[in-house]
């Protein structure tokens, strides 16, 4: 039987509240909304679509209020920032730390969390072996996902 997207999601919040109350960390009413928004979507968020989402529950949200809202949500490991797109995405494995890389499909922009310490791991050496100091990793890699890349066959397959 399928997992249903809202149980997946369900499953995820759960989770993460869980995370949350282990770890003394304040999930509010705003830092659950803004997750269960941005665990909603299958691609990064910006945080003006955030703003967006939240209003019809929570009426005008001043912007800033959403970025600490992110920080918090960064800072705490419950979602990642996508660099290319200013926009956020919900972490894979809230509580285990990691270093994921992050594939962006070019038509859809649905964004998929690949955990791989490994592939990080061999950047992390590869750069100073050139003299090359890293302060921040970030691997993103575009192209099409599954079904845009099947629907993409189909459209240069017509006549």
């Amino acid at each position: 039987m399928a997992v249903s997207h809202a149980d997946h999601q369900a499953t995820r919040l759960a989770r993460a509240e869980a995370h949350a109350a282990l770890h003394g960390l304040a999930l509010t009413p705003l830092r659950r909304q803004v997750y269960a928004a941005i665990l909603a979507s299958e691609r990064a968020v910006g945080a003006y679509e955030l703003l967006d989402a939240l209003e019809p529950q929570r009426g005008r949200v001043p912007p800033t209020t959403v970025y600490r809202t992110l920080d918090f949500l960064l800072a705490n490991g419950f979602v990642h920032r996508i660099e290319s797109k200013n926009a956020f995405v919900a972490c894979c494995e809230i509580g285990v730390p990691h270093r994921g890389q992050f594939l962006i499909c070019d038509r859809c922009s649905t964004t998929v969390e690949i955990p791989g310490d490994e592939l990080a791991d061999q950047l992390s050496h590869t750069a100073p072996a050139q003299g090359f100091v890293v302060h921040r990793q970030v691997v993103e890699l575009s192209g099409l996902c599954a079904p845009c890349a099947h629907a993409a066959r189909l459209d240069t397959a017509l006549p």
